[in-house]
């Protein structure tokens, strides 16, 4: 009969590496992605952040209708961000990729998706009157600037993130 029998050998080793594993998890490092406040200034003194805020949100008098494109970029963007996870985590658990390696990732990602958002959105579409001066329909784009703003950080906590939209 075969008895199994248990080492405690390598028992300090086993722990060790859990305790990394474990530090490795708790990091609460996120990924941002937007507009920071310090984009830029178009020639009529208003930031980037401001002006891509009341696009997403829509203007306090109603003027400017909700054009949102963070929320909904991120959302269609989420099941290759949790694809990405599951091809990654792996790597990072083995300590083969740092954790940071895969939130850039995310975050490159992340910024795609909003520019490819700016770009796609048609709707609600811009005043005929809007479309005559701008000579464009894109609703969300005219010099650029806006999608050319967007932007990914890693914030991991230990400096202060630049707010903005």
């Amino acid at each position: 009969m075969i008895r199994p029998e248990v080492s405690l050998l390598g028992t300090q080793q086993v722990q060790n590496a859990m305790k990394k594993l474990s530090e490795r998890l708790k990091s609460n490092t996120r990924v941002l992605a937007g507009v920071p406040k310090g984009a830029g200034v178009y020639e009529d003194g208003l930031t980037l952040a401001t002006v891509a805020a009341v696009n997403n949100f829509g203007s306090a008098d109603g003027k400017i209708p909700p054009r949102p494109v963070l929320q909904p970029a991120i959302e269609k963007g989420a099941l290759q961000y949790q694809r990405l996870a599951e091809l990654m985590i792996p790597k990072v658990l083995t300590g083969e990729m740092a954790m940071r390696i895969l939130l850039e990732q995310m975050g490159q990602l992340a910024e795609g998706h909003i520019k490819q958002e700016i770009t796609d959105l048609r709707d609600p579409p811009n005043a005929e009157s809007t479309i005559a001066k701008k000579g464009s329909d894109n609703p969300l784009i005219d010099t650029g600037a806006f999608r050319q703003s967007i932007r990914y950080v890693i914030d991991d906590g230990t400096e202060a993130i630049e707010e903005g939209l």
